[in-house]
C-alpha cells in the first residue's frame, strides 16, 4: 500500500488531481504486468487522501497515512508548503516520503532521513533555467540585455526569484524590473504597465497560480507587449493555455520534466488512460514516483517502511519507466534524499500535428521541437 497525499480539493485541485491521475496510472500498469516481482507478484494499491490546501489539512492527512501499518511509502503534497509539512509528519513516523517540491528545505534538513525529493531545488533553478533559456533566445538573435522578474511572495517562488536575480547580474542582464505580490493578484494592470514602461527584452514571470500568471499573460499580450515570456513550475504547461488559441504559441516554462523523445509512447498511452489531451509535469510526476517506489520495494524484497528506505537511498536505477520519463540517464538520490544530478527541461507552446501542446525544446538532445520565439 502506498500513501497518495495530494491536494484534491480547493484552489490546487486540479494540480493534485493530475499528480494521482499519473500515479494510478503506474499503479496500474505494474500490476498488468504482474506486480512486484520480489513480493510473489504483489499489486501495488493507493491509499488517497486529500492533502487539502493548508498545512494543517496537510498534516492531518499524513497523520493518517502514517498510523495506517500497511501503507509503506507517502507520497505528495505538489505545493512546497503541504510537502514541507507533510514530511514532518512521515519523518517522525520513520515513513519514507517521496515528494515533488522545489523547496530547499525538503531535502536539507538536519537529521531528516526519510525524504526523497525529484524536483531540483530552487537555489539550483536560477542557472537551470537561465542556461536553458539563453543560448536559444542568442540563437534567435534576441538578447537578453533587460528583464523583468516578476512574481509572487510565496515560499516557492520567493527565493528562486532571489537566486534568479543573483544569477542575472553575474550573467551581466539587467533586472530592470522587479516585482512580486501577494496571492491572488486581484489587479495585474499596474504591474503590466510597469513591464510596459521597462523596455524589456525578455518576462520571468515566477508565480503558481494559473489564475495569476494567465491574467499577467492576456494584459501583456492586450498591451503589444510581445518579448518572450518564460515561468518556471507546471502552471505554464497546464491545459487551460490552449483557451487563448495562437496568442499562447510561444510562451514557455521550466520544468522538470516534460514528454521526451525516448518516453512518447508511455505518455501518450497516460494521456489516453487519464482522459486528458496530453500529459504534463503533474501526471509524469505521479507516474514517476510510483514507479520510483515499485523500484525500491523490487530491491527491498521486503515490504517494509525501514527496507524500503534503505533501498531508496541505494538506488541506481539506468533502465525503465522511472529513466524514460526523465531528461537524464540515471535515477538516483544524495545523501539528503534529492535526485541527482539536477535537471529540468524548458516546454514552449507550440502546435504540433494542428495541436497546441507544450512541446520540449531543451535540452537540445532531448527536443521534440525546435525553439520559436517569433
Amino acid at each position: 500500500m502506498i500513501g497518495a497525499a495530494w491536494p484534491l480539493s480547493g484552489p490546487f485541485a486540479f494540480n493534485g488531481n493530475a499528480v494521482l491521475d499519473g500515479a494510478q496510472a503506474a499503479v496500474d500498469d505494474i500490476n498488468e504486468a504482474g506486480g512486484i516481482e520480489a513480493l510473489g507478484g504483489a499489486h501495488l494499491e493507493l491509499r488517497v487522501v486529500d492533502a487539502g490546501s493548508s498545512a494543517a489539512e496537510s498534516v492531518a492527512s499524513a497523520d493518517r497515512l502514517v498510523n495506517d501499518e500497511d501503507v509503506v511509502a507517502v507520497m505528495g503534497s505538489w505545493l512546497s508548503s503541504l510537502s514541507l509539512a507533510a514530511s514532518e509528519v512521515t519523518e517522525r513516523g520513520r515513513v519514507p516520503y517521496i515528494s515533488e517540491s522545489f523547496a530547499d528545505h525538503m531535502t536539507d534538513r538536519p537529521y531528516f532521513t526519510h525524504v526523497f525529493d525529484y524536483a531540483p531545488p530552487s537555489s539550483q533553478i536560477a542557472d537551470l533555467l537561465l542556461d536553458s533559456v539563453q543560448p536559444s533566445l542568442a540563437e534567435a538573435g534576441i538578447e537578453m540585455d533587460r528583464v523583468a522578474l516578476i512574481g509572487d511572495n510565496t515560499a516557492a517562488a520567493t527565493p528562486l526569484i532571489d537566486g534568479l536575480e543573483v544569477a542575472l547580474q553575474e550573467r551581466g542582464i539587467e533586472v530592470a524590473i522587479r516585482e512580486q505580490w501577494t496571492p491572488p493578484l486581484q489587479d495585474p494592470s499596474g504591474l503590466v504597465q510597469k513591464v510596459s514602461s521597462g523596455k524589456v527584452d525578455a518576462v520571468l514571470l515566477i508565480a503558481f497560480s494559473f489564475n495569476d500568471v494567465s491574467s499577467i499573460v492576456r494584459q501583456l499580450q492586450a498591451r503589444g507587449i510581445d518579448v518572450p515570456v518564460i515561468q518556471n513550475g507546471g502552471q505554464g504547461i497546464v491545459p487551460q493555455w490552449r483557451e487563448l488559441g495562437d496568442e499562447a504559441q510561444g510562451l514557455s516554462s521550466f520544468v522538470y520534466t516534460n514528454p521526451l523523445p525516448g518516453s512518447e509512447e508511455l505518455t501518450d498511452q497516460m494521456a489516453e488512460a487519464t482522459g486528458v489531451p496530453y500529459v504534463w509535469q503533474d501526471q509524469i510526476g505521479g507516474y514517476f514516483a510510483v514507479s520510483v517506489v515499485a523500484a525500491g520495494l523490487e530491491d527491498a524484497g521486503v515490504a517494509d517502511r525501514e527496507a524500503l528506505n534503505t533501498a531508496l537511498r541505494n538506488l541506481d536505477l539506468r533502465e525503465g519507466a522511472a529513466v524514460d520519463l526523465m531528461p537524464t540517464d540515471r535515477i538516483a538520490f544524495d545523501d539528503g534524499g534529492r535526485i541527482t544530478p539536477a535537471f529540468g527541461v524548458l516546454a514552449q507552446w507550440q502546435r504540433v500535428d494542428g495541436e497546441l501542446i507544450p512541446c520540449t525544446i531543451y535540452p537540445v538532445e532531448q527536443a521534440v521541437c525546435e525553439p520559436d520565439w517569433q
